[in-house]
């Protein structure tokens, strides 16, 4: 029975043996392939892959005869990864052409149902916003907010209906940075 068992003992090692080299040989495989996926440039930490966008608003507001009713200026900021907008936030000085009137808008809490619209020389972003009205904490929130952005220049459009037509029915203009 002895010599029966050091029989099967001999195969039973030449497994054992070759189930080892098959383990490590397939460890050392996948560890080479989290090493070079790791490696790899498309490995990035989403934070690095982050843009951010800054700018400024210089645009005169007409009324509805095409007189110049308010004169809109401030910063904006956007920040996007590849495929989606995080933030924007913007502050908009308004103030009547003489001078008179002037205040300041806050722009904020961006959300954005789907992902930004790439066309041929620009990105469209469709979302809503909240919208600081005066210091005594009057704001609108969910205001459907239009941006279209492009190498050179900005466009934030506001429903007017949602905000009492307080821009106009027409886009702030801005340049980016």
């Amino acid at each position: 029975m002895t010599k029966n068992n050091f029989k099967g003992s001999k195969n039973q090692n030449t497994l054992v043996v070759f189930a080892i080299v098959v383990g490590l040989t397939l460890a050392l495989s996948l560890d080479s392939v989290v090493i070079m996926f790791h490696d790899s440039p498309n490995f990035v930490n989403a934070q690095q892959q982050n843009i951010t966008r800054t700018g400024i608003f210089n645009y005169t507001q007409t009324d509805s005869s095409g007189n110049p009713s308010w004169i809109n200026t401030g910063n904006w900021s956007l920040t996007e990864s590849p495929s989606v907008v995080l933030t924007f936030d913007a502050a908009i000085n308004m103030v009547k052409p003489e001078g008179s009137e002037a205040h300041e808008h806050v722009v904020s809490d961006l959300i954005i149902p789907y992902a930004p619209i790439n066309q041929p020389n620009s990105t469209l972003v469709r979302g809503t916003t909240t919208i600081t009205m005066n210091d005594d904490g009057l704001f609108y929130s969910k205001v459907p907010t239009t941006i279209t952005l492009n190498e050179k220049n900005i466009s934030v459009y506001f429903d007017p209906s949602k905000i009492g037509t307080h821009f106009g029915n027409q886009s702030i203009i801005g340049s980016v940075a």
